[in-house]
């Protein structure tokens, strides 16, 4: 947890403390922290006025939001780590997950707060957040990239345009995802 928040709040300092965390240990906390996001996204996205669902397809649909959220973290996390081994890159696919799980911290504590407002605001009906909330998305982006981009440079051991690189192919692979599968919404 110690180097979860570290790197949230001096990105450099949490990286260090994560790259002296044993393999083992690092590839648990990362699975739970993709856990933790299909969690959070399974929650916030949930609506009881129109669930008609009964209690063990709300629970599958609970589990199948987690698994597929590791699940992308994995892919994710294998495209990052071939491209970074296609350009050279000397880190291993442990540290890769780990550094792309860490990044998903800030955006699990943007759905927090849009969730809470959502929430907020459907009781005191009060629905001009809309700004708001996509403010505090882009924050939470913005900071995973941060978090992304100076991992790969610490742990693939290269500078500024393999890193921008090696970070453009993954944001074009999703950008490509979203358009040719339209029914996956990637928020």
């Amino acid at each position: 947890m110690k180097s979860l928040l570290l790197t949230l709040i001096s990105t450099k300092k949490g990286l260090n403390v994560l790259d002296e965390e044993f393999e083992d240990d690092l590839y648990r906390k990362s699975l739970l922290i993709f856990s933790v996001y299909g969690i959070v996204k399974f929650i916030f996205d949930f609506d009881e006025q129109t669930n008609e669902k009964g209690f063990f397809l709300n629970l599958l649909e609970f589990g199948m939001s987690i698994l597929f959220s590791i699940i992308i973290g994995l892919i994710f996390s294998y495209i990052l780590y071939k491209v970074g081994k296609w350009i050279n890159g000397k880190s291993n696919f442990v540290e890769i997950f780990s550094l792309f799980a860490y990044s998903y911290f800030p955006i699990i504590i943007g759905l927090i707060i849009i969730g809470i407002l959502k929430k907020t605001e459907y009781e005191i009906g009060n629905y001009n957040n809309i700004y708001l909330r996509y403010f505090i998305l882009f924050l939470s982006w913005l900071f995973s990239i941060k978090i992304i981009f100076q991992g790969l440079i610490k742990f693939n051991k290269y500078g500024i345009k393999k890193a921008i690189l090696n970070l453009s192919i993954l944001i074009g692979f999703i950008i490509g995802l979203y358009f040719l599968l339209p029914n996956l919404i990637i928020e």
